[in-house]
């Protein structure tokens, strides 16, 4: 485990079990990993945002580790519906990071979080397509270290500080079609590799 993430790691809360049979299969996933073909990056954080006193939103939030300013792509086709880039990395403050939210054709909420400062490629209201470029890593907010939050949300946009508001804010379970068999979601502590 990257020593970015021991403090918040040896603090955690014990992870829910997760029902395997929520994930879809990867040959009928619409989701690729958020990053450029050929890349890897280990998955620091899955199923660890939950609190059961939230009533499991994050449960399937994920936390890629990566260098600021590592290329980020869109995970699934949408349109851009919000997006922040005003504020700068290592500044550590809560509700004070950048990110862009991706709506897709079910409605549901692809959101990136943690964008570095200026690193957003893309407009509100533009189209992007699965793997396309559209922001930078970053590490803005309270972050524990320069990493990429990734998770999809049912609804939205949940805008700050209404992050995680229900309905909307319960996150939904990914499987992604570019890389190596994973049946019950990304596990910690493992690298994932852009196919």
């Amino acid at each position: 485990m990257s020593t970015l993430f021991l403090i918040s790691a040896a603090t955690a809360i014990a992870q829910p079990e997760v029902d395997c049979s929520v994930y879809s299969s990867q040959e009928h996933s619409r989701y690729v990993l958020p990053y450029k073909q050929g890349s890897e990056h280990e998955v620091v954080v899955s199923t660890g945002h939950y609190r059961e006193s939230n009533q499991g939103v994050g449960l399937y939030a994920l936390d890629f580790i990566m260098p600021i300013g590592t290329p980020i792509v869109a995970a699934r086709t949408g349109h851009v519906v919000a997006l922040r880039e005003q504020f700068y990395d290592g500044n550590g403050k809560d509700l004070h990071e950048n990110f862009v939210f991706i709506q897709h054709d079910d409605g549901s909420i692809a959101r990136y979080i943690h964008l570095t400062h200026d690193g957003v490629l893309v407009e509100i209201g533009e189209h992007v397509n699965a793997g396309q470029l559209i922001a930078k890593s970053g590490d803005t907010g309270q972050t524990g270290g320069h990493h990429l939050h990734f998770d999809v949300q049912q609804c939205g946009p949940n805008l700050p500080p209404q992050y995680n508001q229900l309905p909307c804010g319960q996150t939904v379970p990914i499987t992604f079609s570019n890389t190596q068999p994973h049946q019950c979601g990304l596990e910690e502590g493992k690298s994932y590799r852009a196919l």
